[in-house]
């Protein structure tokens, strides 16, 4: 990596796929991450935005042993979920299967112990899935460039979430035109789950749980 890498981010290559038109691997500072649609989906901001989120909406003695990521990207969540609790077993699901071959390529997801990775839409994966507890957290970031998916917002793939995971965190963009939706968003949740949040500068992350003896 040159002195320019250092101080002006530069484009290394890019890619187009059937769902993202505008992928960027990006090097700058030192390191080497990950844009889509003109936002950053990987490295040092996704994993402090992900580490907020653990730290502040889960239990501090939680020790998941298995852990579903819904939107896996370039893997940055994977990897810090996997240095915090290096035994726990992680199942990624990913769209797009040119970001799965950008992680695999560019982002050591090789590295990462216990991982299993699914090319397969989320909403789909989800609903394959028994209605009984699987997975100890899920973690939901399932952007398309700056889209958050429509069918993922319904309470009854929220329902289907708390039902096979006791703990759900999802992230999302939390400025400018995207801030009444987020909040929207989390307002139609209230009713039916209890929710907490966190928020870092540009995201929200709410975390949701299944109220007990509401949505059965």
């Amino acid at each position: 990596m040159n002195l320019k890498q250092y101080l002006i981010p530069q484009t290394l290559k890019r890619f187009h796929s059937q769902y993202n038109n505008d992928i960027e691997l990006v090097a700058f500072s030192g390191s080497t991450r990950l844009d889509m649609g003109g936002l950053t989906q990987s490295g040092e901001i996704i994993e402090k935005i992900w580490k907020k989120a653990l730290d502040d909406l889960l239990p501090q003695d939680f020790s998941p042993h298995s852990i579903l990521l819904l939107g896996f990207g370039a893997g940055s969540a994977a990897h810090l979920v996997s240095r915090r609790w290096p035994k726990a077993r992680i199942t990624g699901v990913e769209l797009d299967p040119v970001v799965i071959d950008i992680a695999r390529k560019h982002f050591k997801i090789s590295s990462i112990p216990h991982l299993t990775l699914h090319n397969q839409d989320a909403l789909d994966f989800v609903n394959q899935q028994d209605s009984q507890l699987q997975f100890d957290l899920t973690l939901v970031d399932c952007y398309l460039g700056d889209q958050f998916p429509l069918q993922l917002e319904s309470l009854k793939f929220i329902k289907k979430l708390t039902q096979i995971s006791p703990f759900v965190i999802i992230n999302r963009l939390f400025w400018g035109k995207y801030q009444p939706l987020t909040l929207d968003f989390h307002h139609r949740l209230k009713p039916h789950f209890a929710t907490s949040t966190t928020r870092t500068t540009s995201n929200y992350l709410i975390s949701i749980q299944k109220q007990r003896g509401v949505g059965d």
